[in-house]
């Protein structure tokens, strides 16, 4: 692999992720959409989603680019590579807490639905990124490999690939983390 790629060589490996990025991306919002819409706790639980996919990609994105800069420079190792999960599961649970509370505070302020415990507008974005990155890790970490062994830089490639792939996890996770806590 090249140490500086041309910009013909970045356009050429980008773009195609990017589209199924988007398209991945489209495709999750539809079917969360149509999935939540049923539950008497919609107006609650959309106020999570936004906050859920951004803190995915902001918390999965350095992960990516430290595992691929890992295997770039040859310091991908056990150690280095279980460091980099612990630091993204203990900022995913932390944002995660944070997002339970603004989605309190917002339901307090706007909505005023007590359908939910409250407790649980805390609970659903800690299981729902927990899950998430469960699926998220091996997948990027393995897509990363790939990438970097067939001569592709994975900077280009892997994290466009991802946010489609973790958008459709962080999508199943969340239902299945509302479904598993009952709610209405």
């Amino acid at each position: 692999m090249e140490i500086y790629d041309s910009k013909g060589k970045i356009i050429k490996e980008t773009f195609p992720s990017e589209v199924i990025s988007i398209l991945g991306d489209l495709i999750a919002g539809i079917i969360l959409s149509l999935l939540i819409l049923p539950f008497s706790s919609f107006p609650i639980l959309i106020l999570m989603i936004p906050a859920l996919l951004s803190l995915r990609g902001n918390l999965s994105g350095p992960f990516i680019a430290r595992t691929s800069r890992d295997l770039v420079i040859g310091d991908f190792s056990k150690e280095t590579w279980s460091q980099n999960v612990l630091a993204t599961y203990t900022l995913s649970i932390i944002t995660a807490i944070f997002i339970g509370i603004f989605s309190i505070i917002l339901n307090f302020a706007f909505f005023r639905i007590y359908i939910l415990p409250i407790s649980y507008l805390i609970i659903i974005p800690i299981i729902s990124i927990v899950l998430t990155l469960t699926i998220s890790i091996p997948c990027s970490t393995g897509l990363n490999y790939i990438a970097f062994k067939k001569g592709l830089n994975p900077n280009n490639v892997v994290n466009p690939i991802m946010t489609a792939i973790d958008d459709f996890s962080t999508v199943f996770c969340f239902l299945l983390t509302i479904i598993m806590l009952g709610v209405p």
